[in-house]
């Protein structure tokens, strides 16, 4: 089990914030990769400088993350509390910290709100324009009538404006994707400057035979990183098909965006768990080979200042991340919780709160969560291809696949537009404005795409400058 009995006994722990370079000693034994420290340099600080410095900790740099200024870091197992204490106090760090768990499930009694809360909107107003309304367009999927987030979203509304573009690109970084699914082959983002199979790597990005995407996930001793994107857990083919499984094409469900490509980024192993570095090393692969959203049905309790460096510079390549807040009832997870990521909560089918959706000042939206219908890997439980399952892994890709048709309607925009206009037509089902449990409301497809703005995209975070005018 690769010490994962271990790995999940370590609870019931108080954990307080931390900045960039305080992790509290509660953190350092939060369930962490065994001997594997995080360790982020300062401006300056070269990899030759970084591999003496770790040496003379008895550690050895493992994978770097040039992007980020990150490097991961080999320790004895049982040290690595002890060493990211000590290189902290080196003036060539930024950063020490552990490679923290996540999971699907996201299911930790370590919580945390370290972050400063979102503020709501003051009394600015989105100017828009009504545009005539569109016929209401329902595909041929024999599943569509199990599919009641897709109503409740105003899916096929939207559908009548826009059904979404195959340019758009959806990573979802997960547990991988069955890439033999009907109703998700067609979808597959293919690496076009790949060519299949030939064991090369034809795009000098250090990833062999990447068609697909790109399997990150290693046990603590190993193995190394692979073209396997195959879903071994189903977790991440459920996701995939709400965001953009093939629709209209007489087979299982639809998806949000029907012309979205997925790209399959499997950070996660066969139990739905994995390590920070791992997602990290998702993300910026996704970016880097040009997806615009970036879903993350995933997340750990402990605040991670690689994690979030992480969503930051996804948003520097021009991708919209987009993170599940949690199952647990309590704190919104990271990635969710880091500044600039887009976090989901969940509603049910009265646009109420389950009890399982985590909460807080850094909830932006909320999406249908509760018996969710959608594709499911072809083995074990959910043998015909779909299945059922609830939380907020599910309300994440909702929010994805209509970034996706926002970006479908308007393809010159910025991730901020789209995320503004996400939040500035969201249908409000809780307290009036902003609130922790659904943020500005329940999303809503055939608003998002069927408004224009008139000339600004207004601040929705108190403190914003206006975004320029869009064109």
């Amino acid at each position: 089990m690769r010490n994962r009995v271990a790995l999940w006994m370590i609870v019931s722990l108080l954990l307080c914030g931390a900045g960039a370079s305080g992790i509290s000693l509660a953190q350092d034994a939060a369930p962490h990769r065994p001997g594997s420290v995080l360790v982020g340099l300062r401006d300056g600080v070269g990899p030759a400088a970084m591999a003496r410095l770790v040496a003379a900790h008895g550690a050895s740099v493992q994978a770097e993350f040039p992007a980020l200024r990150l490097a991961r870091v080999q320790t004895q197992v049982g040290q690595e509390a002890a060493i990211a204490a000590a290189l902290r106090w080196r003036p060539e760090v930024a950063y020490a910290e552990l490679d923290y768990a996540a999971t699907v499930g996201a299911d930790f009694s370590l919580l945390s709100q370290a972050d400063q809360p979102r503020q709501p909107r003051g009394s600015e107003t989105h100017s828009v324009d009504a545009r005539k309304p569109a016929p209401t367009v329902y595909p041929n999927d024999p599943e569509l009538a199990r599919q009641w987030g897709l109503a409740k979203i105003n899916a096929p509304a939207a559908w009548g404006i826009v059904t979404g573009a195959v340019s758009i690109t959806i990573a979802i970084v997960d547990t991988g994707i069955d890439l033999r699914h009907p109703d998700l082959t067609p979808q597959l983002w293919i690496n076009p400057d790949e060519i299949p199979a030939n064991g090369l790597d034809d795009d000098a990005n250090s990833k062999v035979d990447d068609v697909h995407g790109w399997h990150f996930y290693q046990a603590a001793n190993g193995p190394a990183e692979n073209a396997l994107v195959q879903d071994d857990f189903g977790h991440g083919t459920h996701v995939a098909g709400i965001a953009a499984a093939a629709t209209d094409n007489g087979i299982g469900i639809a998806g949000v965006a029907w012309g979205g490509r997925l790209m399959a980024v499997k950070v996660l192993d066969q139990y739905g768990t994995g390590w920070y570095s791992d997602i990290i090393a998702g993300i910026i692969y996704a970016a880097d080979n040009g997806a615009r959203i970036v879903n993350l049905s995933l997340g750990g309790a402990t605040p991670s200042q690689a994690l979030c460096d992480a969503a930051v510079y996804a948003g520097s390549r021009g991708a919209l991340v987009v993170a599940a807040a949690g199952n647990t009832g309590g704190a919104v997870l990271y990635p969710a919780a880091c500044a600039g990521v887009l976090a989901v909560a969940a509603t049910d089918q009265a646009d109420a709160r389950p009890s399982f959706s985590n909460f807080g000042p850094q909830i932006d939206l909320a999406a249908p969560g509760v018996h969710i219908y959608s594709t499911w890997y072809a083995t074990g439980i959910g043998a015909s291809g779909y299945f059922t399952k609830s939380g907020t892994s599910m309300a994440t890709p909702y929010v994805a696949g209509a970034a996706a048709l926002v970006w479908s309607q308007w393809p010159a925009w910025r991730a901020d537009q789209v995320s503004q206009q996400l939040l500035a037509t969201a249908t409000d089902v809780s307290t009036p404005g902003w609130d922790p449990y659904s943020g500005w409301g329940r999303v809503n497809a055939a608003a998002a795409v069927g408004w224009t703005p008139r000339r600004y995209f207004y601040p929705l975070v108190a403190g914003q400058s206006p975004i320029a005018p869009s064109r």
